[in-house]
């Protein structure tokens, strides 16, 4: 195995870590007793600025990692799925991060895929009914705005830090 090929493994690990970590931090906020949690802060920056297979991977394993190892464990196939499509999606729109108008774009979708992926699992799945996966919507919104707003913040740290690491 080269040593190219050795860090792609230790980011992707080291990426799936912390999206796992900041998933652990909750925000005392939710209308429903839902999960509003930090994992999103760490999963858009790492699409952001090392791309959509990076995201995919942070965010799928990262996540449903996280479920597994908690009471949220019913949600992990979900999880998995609408969670790597956000981190697959969020890297494709922001190529890079390289314009905050497109950041802001690639966060936008990928926060309407999440909401409406919950949604979807929640009234139809799950079987909650609709009335409360449309009350789930609150928490999920403020924790993705929430995610958001951080993530504006926290790309240029995070592209110094790549070219740092890639010397």
């Amino acid at each position: 195995m080269s040593n190219s090929e050795s860090k792609k493994y230790v980011y992707g690990a080291l990426f799936i870590a912390i999206v796992t970590a900041l998933t652990y931090i909750n925000l005392p906020w939710s209308p429903t007793g839902g999960l509003v949690h930090l994992g999103y802060v760490a999963l858009f920056p790492i699409a952001i600025v090392y791309g959509k297979k990076y995201g995919m991977i942070a965010g799928a394993i990262g996540m449903a990692l996280f479920d597994v190892l908690s009471q949220w464990f019913m949600w992990a196939p979900a999880t998995f799925i609408i969670v790597g499509l956000v981190g697959y999606t969020v890297g494709s729109i922001a190529d890079g991060g390289s314009s905050p108008r497109r950041n802001v774009i690639a966060m936008l979708v990928g926060s309407l895929i999440s909401i409406s992926g919950y949604f979807v699992f929640n009234a139809f799945i799950m079987g909650f009914g609709v009335p409360s996966a449309v009350l789930s919507i609150a928490g999920d919104s403020f924790k993705l705005v929430f995610s958001l707003v951080v993530t504006m913040f926290t790309v240029p740290a995070v592209q110094r830090a790549k070219l740092l690491l890639s010397k």
